[in-house]
Protein backbone atom coordinates (compact mmCIF):
# COMPACT_ATOMS: atom_id res chain seq x y z
CA UNK A 1 0.00 0.00 0.00
CA UNK A 2 2.83 2.38 0.89
CA UNK A 3 4.61 1.56 -2.38
CA UNK A 4 1.41 2.21 -4.30
CA UNK A 5 1.03 5.59 -2.59
CA UNK A 6 4.64 6.51 -3.39
CA UNK A 7 4.19 5.47 -7.03
CA UNK A 8 1.04 7.60 -7.25
CA UNK A 9 2.88 10.65 -5.92
CA UNK A 10 5.73 10.14 -8.40
CA UNK A 11 3.24 9.77 -11.27
CA UNK A 12 1.42 12.94 -10.21
CA UNK A 13 4.68 14.89 -9.98
CA UNK A 14 5.67 13.74 -13.48
CA UNK A 15 2.31 14.82 -14.87
CA UNK A 16 2.63 18.24 -13.28
CA UNK A 17 6.15 18.61 -14.70
CA UNK A 18 4.89 17.73 -18.19
CA UNK A 19 2.04 20.26 -17.94
CA UNK A 20 4.36 23.03 -16.72
CA UNK A 21 6.85 22.31 -19.50
CA UNK A 22 4.07 22.35 -22.09
CA UNK A 23 2.75 25.69 -20.85
CA UNK A 24 6.21 27.24 -20.84
CA UNK A 25 6.87 26.03 -24.37
CA UNK A 26 3.49 27.32 -25.55
CA UNK A 27 4.12 30.73 -23.98
CA UNK A 28 7.58 30.90 -25.51
CA UNK A 29 6.18 30.01 -28.92
CA UNK A 30 3.60 32.81 -28.63
CA UNK A 31 6.20 35.46 -27.79
CA UNK A 32 7.87 36.10 -31.13
CA UNK A 33 10.92 38.31 -30.68
CA UNK A 34 11.41 40.11 -33.98
CA UNK A 35 13.81 42.80 -32.78
CA UNK A 36 17.26 43.23 -31.23
CA UNK A 37 17.42 45.09 -27.94
CA UNK A 38 20.35 47.41 -27.31
CA UNK A 39 22.84 46.36 -24.60
CA UNK A 40 25.62 48.91 -25.18
CA UNK A 41 26.07 52.43 -26.49
CA UNK A 42 28.18 53.59 -29.41
CA UNK A 43 31.84 53.79 -28.36
CA UNK A 44 30.84 52.26 -24.99
CA UNK A 45 29.74 55.62 -23.63
CA UNK A 46 27.57 55.81 -20.47
CA UNK A 47 24.73 57.47 -22.40
CA UNK A 48 23.44 57.13 -25.96
CA UNK A 49 26.02 58.86 -28.15
CA UNK A 50 24.97 58.03 -31.73
CA UNK A 51 23.85 61.00 -33.82
CA UNK A 52 22.74 61.47 -37.40
CA UNK A 53 25.64 60.32 -39.56
CA UNK A 54 26.95 57.80 -37.02
CA UNK A 55 27.65 54.23 -38.15
CA UNK A 56 25.56 52.16 -35.73
CA UNK A 57 25.84 48.40 -36.14
CA UNK A 58 23.58 47.55 -33.17
CA UNK A 59 20.89 49.50 -31.33
CA UNK A 60 21.94 51.50 -28.30
CA UNK A 61 20.71 50.94 -24.75
CA UNK A 62 17.00 51.70 -24.49
CA UNK A 63 16.39 51.10 -28.20
CA UNK A 64 14.97 48.13 -30.12
CA UNK A 65 16.07 47.46 -33.71
CA UNK A 66 13.70 46.06 -36.32
CA UNK A 67 15.10 44.76 -39.60
CA UNK A 68 13.83 46.11 -42.92
CA UNK A 69 12.27 42.68 -43.58
CA UNK A 70 9.81 43.13 -40.69
CA UNK A 71 6.26 42.47 -41.89
CA UNK A 72 4.94 45.55 -40.07
CA UNK A 73 6.78 47.81 -42.56
CA UNK A 74 4.87 48.60 -45.76
CA UNK A 75 6.78 49.35 -48.98
CA UNK A 76 4.60 51.21 -51.50
CA UNK A 77 4.62 53.67 -54.36
CA UNK A 78 6.99 52.02 -56.82
CA UNK A 79 8.99 48.84 -57.45
CA UNK A 80 11.22 47.94 -54.50
CA UNK A 81 14.41 45.87 -54.65
CA UNK A 82 15.41 43.60 -51.76
CA UNK A 83 19.09 42.77 -51.30
CA UNK A 84 19.64 39.56 -49.34
CA UNK A 85 22.72 37.85 -47.89
CA UNK A 86 24.72 41.05 -48.15
CA UNK A 87 27.27 41.25 -45.31
CA UNK A 88 27.26 45.06 -45.22
CA UNK A 89 23.63 45.39 -44.14
CA UNK A 90 22.03 44.78 -40.78
CA UNK A 91 20.73 41.16 -40.73
CA UNK A 92 22.24 40.96 -44.26
CA UNK A 93 19.21 42.57 -45.99
CA UNK A 94 17.92 45.97 -47.09
CA UNK A 95 15.16 47.51 -49.23
CA UNK A 96 15.65 50.33 -51.76
CA UNK A 97 13.62 52.09 -54.48
CA UNK A 98 13.68 55.23 -56.61
CA UNK A 99 11.66 58.42 -56.77
CA UNK A 100 8.06 57.98 -55.65
CA UNK A 101 8.92 55.25 -53.12
CA UNK A 102 6.82 55.27 -49.95
CA UNK A 103 7.39 53.55 -46.60
CA UNK A 104 4.70 53.30 -43.92
CA UNK A 105 4.74 51.88 -40.40
CA UNK A 106 3.35 52.48 -36.93
CA UNK A 107 5.12 52.38 -33.59
CA UNK A 108 4.77 53.23 -29.93
CA UNK A 109 7.42 55.16 -28.04
CA UNK A 110 9.12 58.52 -27.77
CA UNK A 111 11.99 58.25 -30.26
CA UNK A 112 12.80 56.93 -33.73
CA UNK A 113 15.86 56.29 -35.90
CA UNK A 114 15.97 55.39 -39.60
CA UNK A 115 19.15 53.55 -40.61
CA UNK A 116 20.38 52.95 -44.15
CA UNK A 117 23.35 53.12 -46.49
CA UNK A 118 24.74 56.52 -47.48
CA UNK A 119 26.21 56.81 -50.97
CA UNK A 120 26.25 58.87 -54.17
CA UNK A 121 23.33 56.79 -55.48
CA UNK A 122 21.05 57.63 -52.55
CA UNK A 123 18.42 60.39 -52.40
CA UNK A 124 19.15 63.81 -50.94
CA UNK A 125 15.44 64.76 -50.74
CA UNK A 126 13.44 62.49 -48.44
CA UNK A 127 10.31 63.60 -46.59
CA UNK A 128 9.26 61.92 -43.33
CA UNK A 129 5.90 62.54 -41.70
CA UNK A 130 5.34 61.64 -38.04
CA UNK A 131 1.66 62.00 -37.15
CA UNK A 132 1.31 64.27 -40.18
CA UNK A 133 4.19 66.62 -39.24
CA UNK A 134 6.77 66.85 -42.03
CA UNK A 135 10.55 66.88 -41.77
CA UNK A 136 13.25 66.02 -44.33
CA UNK A 137 16.53 64.11 -44.41
CA UNK A 138 19.19 62.92 -46.87
CA UNK A 139 21.03 59.64 -47.54
CA UNK A 140 23.45 61.13 -50.04
CA UNK A 141 27.22 61.05 -49.53
CA UNK A 142 30.20 60.98 -51.89
CA UNK A 143 31.37 57.60 -50.57
CA UNK A 144 29.37 54.52 -49.58
CA UNK A 145 29.01 53.86 -45.83
CA UNK A 146 26.65 51.22 -44.46
CA UNK A 147 24.35 51.10 -41.42
CA UNK A 148 24.26 54.87 -40.96
CA UNK A 149 21.77 56.77 -38.80
CA UNK A 150 20.02 58.83 -41.48
CA UNK A 151 17.26 60.32 -39.35
CA UNK A 152 16.52 60.70 -35.64
CA UNK A 153 13.52 62.06 -33.76
CA UNK A 154 13.30 62.24 -29.98
CA UNK A 155 10.97 63.89 -27.47
CA UNK A 156 7.74 62.48 -28.89
CA UNK A 157 4.74 61.81 -26.68
CA UNK A 158 4.78 58.24 -25.36
CA UNK A 159 1.90 56.93 -27.46
CA UNK A 160 1.18 55.42 -30.85
CA UNK A 161 2.65 57.20 -33.88
CA UNK A 162 2.04 56.92 -37.61
CA UNK A 163 5.08 57.32 -39.90
CA UNK A 164 5.22 57.83 -43.66
CA UNK A 165 8.46 58.30 -45.62
CA UNK A 166 8.49 59.59 -49.23
CA UNK A 167 11.37 59.79 -51.70
CA UNK A 168 11.20 63.03 -53.71
CA UNK A 169 14.80 62.97 -54.94
CA UNK A 170 16.36 61.39 -58.02
CA UNK A 171 18.41 58.94 -55.97
CA UNK A 172 17.32 55.91 -53.98
CA UNK A 173 15.42 55.64 -50.73
CA UNK A 174 16.89 52.88 -48.57
CA UNK A 175 15.68 51.17 -45.41
CA UNK A 176 18.16 48.90 -43.61
CA UNK A 177 16.67 48.98 -40.10
CA UNK A 178 14.40 50.99 -37.82
CA UNK A 179 15.20 51.75 -34.16
CA UNK A 180 12.51 52.73 -31.65
CA UNK A 181 12.31 52.75 -27.87
CA UNK A 182 8.87 51.15 -27.92
CA UNK A 183 7.42 48.68 -30.38
CA UNK A 184 6.84 48.43 -34.11
CA UNK A 185 3.13 47.72 -34.56
CA UNK A 186 1.11 45.57 -36.87
CA UNK A 187 -1.46 47.50 -38.87
CA UNK A 188 -4.37 45.94 -36.96
CA UNK A 189 -2.83 47.03 -33.65
CA UNK A 190 -3.31 50.69 -34.51
CA UNK A 191 -6.65 52.37 -33.66
CA UNK A 192 -8.11 55.18 -35.69
CA UNK A 193 -5.49 57.91 -35.79
CA UNK A 194 -6.67 60.95 -33.86
CA UNK A 195 -6.67 64.10 -35.97
CA UNK A 196 -8.27 67.53 -36.10
CA UNK A 197 -8.63 70.16 -38.83
CA UNK A 198 -10.39 73.53 -39.02
CA UNK A 199 -12.47 74.74 -41.95
CA UNK A 200 -10.39 77.96 -42.23
CA UNK A 201 -6.76 78.80 -41.50
CA UNK A 202 -7.38 82.54 -41.29
CA UNK A 203 -10.41 84.63 -40.46
CA UNK A 204 -10.89 88.39 -40.89
CA UNK A 205 -13.50 90.14 -38.76
CA UNK A 206 -14.51 93.71 -38.04
CA UNK A 207 -14.55 94.91 -34.47
CA UNK A 208 -17.77 93.81 -32.78
CA UNK A 209 -18.62 91.17 -35.41
CA UNK A 210 -18.64 87.43 -34.96
CA UNK A 211 -18.19 84.20 -36.92
CA UNK A 212 -17.82 80.48 -36.32
CA UNK A 213 -15.01 77.96 -36.91
CA UNK A 214 -15.87 74.33 -37.52
CA UNK A 215 -13.56 71.52 -36.38
CA UNK A 216 -13.47 68.10 -38.05
CA UNK A 217 -12.08 65.39 -35.76
CA UNK A 218 -11.20 61.71 -35.98
CA UNK A 219 -12.74 59.84 -34.31
CA UNK A 220 -15.87 61.98 -34.52
CA UNK A 221 -16.65 61.29 -30.86
CA UNK A 222 -13.54 63.17 -29.68
CA UNK A 223 -14.19 66.28 -27.56
CA UNK A 224 -12.70 69.56 -28.77
CA UNK A 225 -11.37 72.21 -26.39
CA UNK A 226 -11.26 75.77 -27.81
CA UNK A 227 -9.00 78.61 -26.67
CA UNK A 228 -7.83 82.07 -27.77
CA UNK A 229 -4.28 83.35 -27.46
CA UNK A 230 -5.59 86.84 -26.63
CA UNK A 231 -9.16 87.24 -25.41
CA UNK A 232 -8.82 91.02 -25.45
CA UNK A 233 -8.73 90.76 -29.27
CA UNK A 234 -11.01 87.78 -29.98
CA UNK A 235 -12.89 85.33 -27.79
CA UNK A 236 -14.09 81.83 -28.62
CA UNK A 237 -16.64 79.63 -26.86
CA UNK A 238 -16.65 75.84 -26.70
CA UNK A 239 -18.75 75.62 -29.88
CA UNK A 240 -16.20 77.54 -31.96
CA UNK A 241 -18.15 80.83 -31.99
CA UNK A 242 -15.76 83.80 -32.24
CA UNK A 243 -16.41 87.40 -31.24
CA UNK A 244 -14.04 90.13 -32.47
CA UNK A 245 -13.28 92.55 -29.62
CA UNK A 246 -10.65 95.00 -30.85
CA UNK A 247 -8.13 95.48 -33.64
CA UNK A 248 -5.24 92.97 -33.67
CA UNK A 249 -4.48 89.28 -34.20
CA UNK A 250 -5.29 86.27 -32.05
CA UNK A 251 -4.67 82.55 -32.56
CA UNK A 252 -7.70 80.32 -32.06
CA UNK A 253 -6.68 76.78 -31.09
CA UNK A 254 -8.86 73.67 -31.20
CA UNK A 255 -7.36 70.72 -29.27
CA UNK A 256 -8.58 67.15 -28.87
CA UNK A 257 -9.20 66.71 -25.16
CA UNK A 258 -6.42 64.91 -23.22
CA UNK A 259 -4.02 65.05 -26.21
CA UNK A 260 -1.54 67.46 -27.75
CA UNK A 261 -3.27 67.13 -31.15
CA UNK A 262 -4.52 70.56 -32.23
CA UNK A 263 -5.28 72.84 -35.15
CA UNK A 264 -5.11 76.63 -35.28
CA UNK A 265 -6.65 79.54 -37.14
CA UNK A 266 -5.45 83.14 -37.13
CA UNK A 267 -8.17 85.71 -36.45
CA UNK A 268 -7.40 89.18 -37.81
CA UNK A 269 -9.62 91.86 -36.28
CA UNK A 270 -9.88 95.16 -38.13
CA UNK A 271 -11.66 98.41 -37.58
CA UNK A 272 -14.59 99.06 -39.98
CA UNK A 273 -13.38 100.36 -43.34
CA UNK A 274 -15.47 103.52 -43.02
CA UNK A 275 -16.13 104.37 -39.42
CA UNK A 276 -18.46 107.23 -40.39
CA UNK A 277 -20.63 105.56 -43.01
CA UNK A 278 -24.23 105.96 -41.88
CA UNK A 279 -27.50 104.06 -41.99
CA UNK A 280 -31.03 104.51 -40.68
CA UNK A 281 -32.01 101.83 -38.16
CA UNK A 282 -35.78 101.62 -37.83
CA UNK A 283 -37.01 99.62 -34.81
CA UNK A 284 -40.67 98.70 -34.33
CA UNK A 285 -41.65 97.93 -30.75
CA UNK A 286 -44.33 95.47 -29.63
CA UNK A 287 -46.59 98.39 -28.71
CA UNK A 288 -46.53 99.62 -32.32
CA UNK A 289 -44.20 102.58 -31.76
CA UNK A 290 -41.36 102.95 -34.27
CA UNK A 291 -37.99 104.38 -33.29
CA UNK A 292 -35.49 105.57 -35.88
CA UNK A 293 -31.79 106.15 -35.31
CA UNK A 294 -29.10 107.58 -37.57
CA UNK A 295 -26.18 105.22 -36.81
CA UNK A 296 -22.61 104.59 -37.91
CA UNK A 297 -21.46 101.19 -39.14
CA UNK A 298 -19.86 100.52 -35.77
CA UNK A 299 -23.06 101.20 -33.86
CA UNK A 300 -25.07 99.15 -36.34
CA UNK A 301 -22.65 96.19 -36.03
CA UNK A 302 -22.75 96.39 -32.24
CA UNK A 303 -26.56 96.49 -32.30
CA UNK A 304 -26.82 93.47 -34.59
CA UNK A 305 -24.44 91.47 -32.38
CA UNK A 306 -26.36 92.52 -29.27
CA UNK A 307 -29.71 91.61 -30.83
CA UNK A 308 -28.46 88.12 -31.81
CA UNK A 309 -27.02 87.33 -28.39
CA UNK A 310 -29.10 89.25 -25.85
CA UNK A 311 -32.47 88.30 -24.39
CA UNK A 312 -35.09 89.37 -21.86
CA UNK A 313 -34.66 92.82 -20.33
CA UNK A 314 -31.20 93.41 -21.80
CA UNK A 315 -30.94 96.97 -23.19
CA UNK A 316 -29.07 98.71 -26.00
CA UNK A 317 -28.17 102.39 -25.70
CA UNK A 318 -28.70 104.91 -28.53
CA UNK A 319 -27.61 108.56 -28.52
CA UNK A 320 -29.80 110.95 -30.52
CA UNK A 321 -29.09 114.56 -31.43
CA UNK A 322 -32.23 116.66 -30.85
CA UNK A 323 -30.65 120.01 -31.73
CA UNK A 324 -27.14 121.34 -32.24
CA UNK A 325 -27.02 121.89 -28.50
CA UNK A 326 -28.89 118.88 -27.11
CA UNK A 327 -28.43 115.12 -27.13
CA UNK A 328 -30.56 112.44 -25.50
CA UNK A 329 -29.90 108.78 -24.70
CA UNK A 330 -32.56 106.13 -25.31
CA UNK A 331 -32.51 102.51 -24.17
CA UNK A 332 -34.23 99.80 -26.22
CA UNK A 333 -35.27 96.66 -24.31
CA UNK A 334 -34.63 93.41 -26.17
CA UNK A 335 -37.96 91.70 -25.51
CA UNK A 336 -39.87 94.87 -26.49
CA UNK A 337 -38.60 94.73 -30.10
CA UNK A 338 -41.11 93.39 -32.62
CA UNK A 339 -38.99 93.98 -35.74
CA UNK A 340 -36.37 96.27 -37.26
CA UNK A 341 -34.98 97.26 -40.65
CA UNK A 342 -31.79 98.91 -41.87
CA UNK A 343 -31.72 101.54 -44.62
CA UNK A 344 -28.20 102.40 -45.69
CA UNK A 345 -27.32 105.68 -47.40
Amino acid sequence: MVNFFKKSLIYLALMLLVLVSFNVESASAAEVIDYEEGVTNLNNTPENSAIIGSRLLQPEIGWKRYDDSNLNIQYLGTAWTVRENHPSFYARTDHFAGIGAIVKFNFTGTKLRINSVNSAQMSDNIEIYIDGVKETYSSYSATAVYQIVNYEKTGLKDRKHYVEIRNLGKGLLGIDSIDVDGKLLAENEVPNVESITLDRNTLELLEGSQDKLTATVTPDTAKVIWSSSDESIATVDQDGNIIAIREGQAIITATIENTDISATSTVIVKKPNNEFSNAILSITLVNGITKEYDVTNTVLTNYLNWFDNAQGTSTFKFSKTISPYKKVTEYIVHDKIASFEVREY
